[in-house]
């Protein structure tokens, strides 16, 4: 009888929108009030809560869980939470609207207490570009504002440490969750990491992304919801990117590329709505062909030579990469089993293959009288091809293995920077194609997945020129 007057007192006491929740939805909210407030009130009492809130942050909670208005809850969109009936009452500065002559406008700004940062931090909401008039914009603010005081009246603030306990249903908030720049940044990580992608690709992934969070943080923006990275502040970080970090062309594109990842993973996860804002960067122009550059017939007699002679194993790979156009971090991935001399083929599995994708390469004569002196049927097909102490082995060659021992070779022959170990590949490309240019062959052997790339890829080389069916042209 106790619980019945209790929840038809909280009943009484939670408005809620009468097109969203049901009579029964608010007896099983007043139900879980009251036994938050009486497992609060015996330390002993076990509770998914570990505490007691206001009923009305909880009527406010309830009031913005409404699908898509859950993006323009005002407690989302600044990643704030509610205090614990133990806290102490957080500082804070009421919202008021503040009249701007900037490009974005009029805006409601506000101070609420940071606990990480031990101090009240400002937070700007630019009024929506829909509400034209100054009667709009002030209606819509004075909603807004009335909106945040109230929650800082409650101790609303920002801690991302507090776990995130305020939801009714704990299934509803793990797919209804706010997530803010950093978090989504975070999240991002371990999506990566879940897919197995490799540590080098993690590492490009972070470093950049945390690049873009310091400058956000800079700019007192870390922490805003991801939905409000808008064109004008992209376009702000890019033109930091070329005017103070004075970026090259490449890292400026590589850097585009991870950021347009990163949100359409967003988007994919259902954290944000709507378009991927970094659509509207566009790429800048690259110059190509500056590394990895094919060695010529003679560079290839003499490094053979020397090579051979001086580090046979080395050979080995120099015939991996120029014989199956494979990367050379896929090599160090293939394993025993992956080799069919029965069907001369080398089977590269999407765990080892860098797109992914389960790929077959074909095994050519030369290449395979080298695989036949490794006396593959020795060992056990788990074993990596090209393992350590130079023979087939559980484990892994070092990752710069390779690097190292070719280093040897380029100083030897006094080779520029641009000549790398991968520059065998680009060498058979150039051979291949002089030989038979046939554009299609060479897209499937490098394993490309347009025939674009595939042109890209050999004008770099400085192929695709045409001169000779110029030069046939009649004289006019």
């Amino acid at each position: 009888m106790l619980i019945c007057q209790r929840a038809s007192a909280a009943r009484v006491r939670v408005p809620v929108s009468p097109h969203f929740v049901s009579g029964c939805s608010v007896a099983r909210l007043s139900r879980r009030v009251w036994d938050a407030e009486v497992a609060g009130s015996n330390p002993a009492t076990p509770t998914k809560l570990n505490r007691s809130f206001s009923v009305d942050n909880e009527r406010f909670f309830v009031s913005t869980r409404q699908g898509s208005a859950v993006k323009s809850s005002v407690y989302s969109i600044f990643g704030l939470v509610p205090k614990y009936t133990y806290e102490d009452m957080h500082k804070f500065k009421k919202a008021r609207l503040v009249k701007s002559t900037a490009a974005k406008g009029n805006y409601i700004m506000f101070y609420v207490w940071d606990v990480q940062k031990n101090d009240l931090v400002r937070q700007r909401r630019y009024i929506p570009k829909k509400y034209k008039t100054e009667a709009e914009q002030k209606a819509y603010a004075k909603d807004i504002i009335k909106q945040i005081n109230k929650l800082l009246a409650d101790g609303f603030h920002i801690d991302r440490k507090k776990v995130s306990k305020n939801t009714i249903d704990q299934k509803q908030e793990a797919s209804e969750r706010i997530y803010s720049i950093r978090e989504a940044a975070t999240g991002f990580i371990e999506i990566k990491k879940a897919k197995k992608l490799y540590k080098r690709g993690l590492e490009f992934y972070d470093n950049t992304l945390e690049r873009f969070l310091k400058w956000l943080e800079s700019q007192g923006l870390d922490n805003v919801w991801i939905g409000d990275l808008d064109n004008g502040l992209i376009q702000q970080y890019f033109m930091y990117l070329l005017t103070k970090r004075k970026n090259s062309a490449k890292t400026y594109n590589n850097t585009l590329g991870v950021l347009k990842t990163f949100y359409n993973v967003c988007l994919k996860q259902e954290w944000v709505e709507g378009k991927n804002p970094f659509d509207k960067i566009d790429k800048l122009p690259e110059e190509y062909g500056t590394k990895n550059k094919p060695f010529t017939n003679e560079q290839i007699t003499n490094i053979k030579e020397f090579v051979i002679e001086n580090d046979p194993y080395l050979w080995k790979v120099i015939c991996f990469v120029y014989y199956s156009f494979m990367r050379l971090s896929e090599i160090r991935r293939l394993k025993v089993g992956d080799i069919d001399l029965e069907k001369d083929l080398i089977w590269v599995a999407g765990q080892t293959s860098k797109t992914k994708k389960r790929d077959v390469i074909p095994i050519v004569p030369a290449l395979k009288k080298i695989i036949l002196e490794m006396n593959l049927e020795q060992y056990h097909p788990d074993d990596y091809l090209f393992g350590a102490n130079q023979t087939p082995s559980p484990n892994k060659m070092g990752e710069n293995y390779m690097g190292k021992h070719f280093k040897k070779v380029k100083d030897y022959f006094e080779f520029a920077n641009d000549y790398t170990l991968y520059g065998f590949k680009h060498t058979a490309v150039v051979n291949w194609y002089k030989k038979e240019k046939d554009i299609r062959k060479i897209q499937k052997m490098c394993r490309h997945s347009s025939m674009l790339m595939t042109e890209r890829y050999l004008k770099s080389l400085g192929l695709l020129d045409d001169k000779d069916a110029v030069s046939e042209l009649p004289e006019i």
